[in-house]
């Protein structure tokens, strides 16, 4: 596991009210100390969750905060933590979680921020997972996880070495595995996104590369009519992860009706 540095004597430092309240909820990560800017209001919900606990909290002027998170959007509250938590992929593959929706993966997307983004798209609409490739893509940073509003807190993060050898374990075990593509491919809605499925998504400007693209089982577009060639991995993500929260729901709903009704 990588673990991630701040600027300052190698500690990781998250920041923003989200990130750290969810940080403390989650319940996934040690936390060593919370630090709050001078001055500024304490959120009430981490007021609730620091009152209930041992944690430490520092106060700090606002030059302080800023040279410990090395952001300005730090909302005056930081928090120094433990590593990460990614999580191991048999854990996403062995465990699903009932009614999830589709396991997402990143060939290469380098911006910590549209990993954030994707993050919390991933979490607010119902994803399994988010795996991420562990060469020449950005891992879960602070500015990963300020992003993602704290959802980054919350689902599960992998990360592997081999994207193409991932795609072909999850085709073993059952899953369908599609490509998100540009360029090409069937509409997504005229496609069965339900069920066990893995999304690909590619990495900004280059997209998906050859081999992970020819390993995925089917390609699938997002029908464009502006003038602009395409949209942001992390909006891609957005679009595709609606609809299939929207497939799900429309088969449970499905599901009910159809279930006999109990007569008495």
């Amino acid at each position: 596991m990588t673990r991630k540095k701040s600027s300052e004597r190698g500690r990781t430092v998250i920041y923003g009210v989200h990130p750290v309240v969810e940080t403390l909820k989650a319940g996934r990560r040690r936390i060593d100390e919370v630090y709050l800017a001078r001055g500024a209001a304490i959120p009430p919900v981490l007021r609730s969750l620091s009152a209930d606990s041992t944690l430490p909290l520092t106060h700090v002027s606002a030059d302080d905060m800023r040279s410990l998170t090395g952001s300005p959007h730090h909302q005056g509250v930081a928090a120094r933590v433990g590593s990460f938590p990614y999580v191991d992929f048999e854990s996403i593959i062995e465990e699903p979680a009932p009614g999830r929706g589709p396991i997402i993966l990143l060939d290469e997307v380098q911006d910590p921020v549209n990993v954030g983004s994707i993050l919390r798209s991933a979490e607010c609409l119902g994803a399994q997972g988010v795996v991420l490739t562990k060469d020449r893509a950005a891992p879960v940073t602070p500015v990963a996880e300020k992003a993602s509003a704290g959802a980054s807190a919350h689902v599960p993060v992998v990360r592997v070495v081999n994207l193409v050898r991932t795609i072909g374990l999850l085709k073993e075990t059952g899953f369908w595995v599609y490509a998100a593509d540009s360029k090409g491919g069937d509409i997504c809605y005229s496609v069965d996104l339900s069920g066990m499925i893995a999304l690909v998504l590619g990495s900004e400007g280059k997209g998906l590369r050859r081999l992970v693209r020819e390993e995925c089982d089917l390609a699938v577009s997002i029908p464009m009519v502006g003038s602009i060639e395409s949209l942001s991995v992390s909006q891609s993500a957005s679009i595709l992860l609606a609809d299939c929260l929207r497939r799900r729901m429309e088969l449970h709903h499905e599901t009910k009706q159809s279930a006999p009704s109990d007569i008495r």
